[in-house]
């Protein structure tokens, strides 16, 4: 398994974008959540972490970079795939398909989607160089 040495540990940090960004309980006792936010927490999760690998490190520069590609392109796969992109759409359907009525699958693939983005920067846009920490699993 890869490890990043990055802190907070990016587990924490992706946690808060759970059902769209959050989620608050409309029921007494907390029986029932419902996604304040409208982007999928996978893809919010995916975009975090192609961040924490390819994002900048300085206020100046273009403003389109590398980083801003990547993130479009990881938005564009997860539509064309998953059918949406907001977590208000996908939770019902996934919720009749999955028995424990858990957003698993998405999650799942949200993360292959995110690697795979991630592997593949430098052929998706030019300006994008692979990370060393990413160099070190290719090998």
């Amino acid at each position: 398994m890869l490890e990043l040495n990055v802190k907070p540990l990016p587990s924490k940090i992706a946690s808060g974008f759970h059902g769209g960004g959050g989620a608050f309980n409309i029921m007494e006792g907390g029986t029932k959540a419902t996604p304040t936010g409208c982007m999928c927490g996978a893809l919010a999760a995916g975009v975090l972490v192609l961040s924490v690998l390819y994002g900048r490190t300085s206020p100046v520069g273009p403003r389109y970079s590398c980083i801003s590609h990547l993130s479009g392109y990881l938005h564009q796969r997860f539509q064309e795939e998953m059918g949406a992109k907001c977590c208000a759409l996908l939770r019902p359907f996934q919720h009749k398909v999955d028995e424990e009525k858990s957003c698993r699958a998405v999650y799942k693939r949200g993360a292959e989607l995110a690697v795979e983005v991630a592997l593949s920067g430098p052929k998706i846009a030019q300006d994008c160089k692979m990370p060393s920490s990413l160099l070190k699993i290719r090998k």
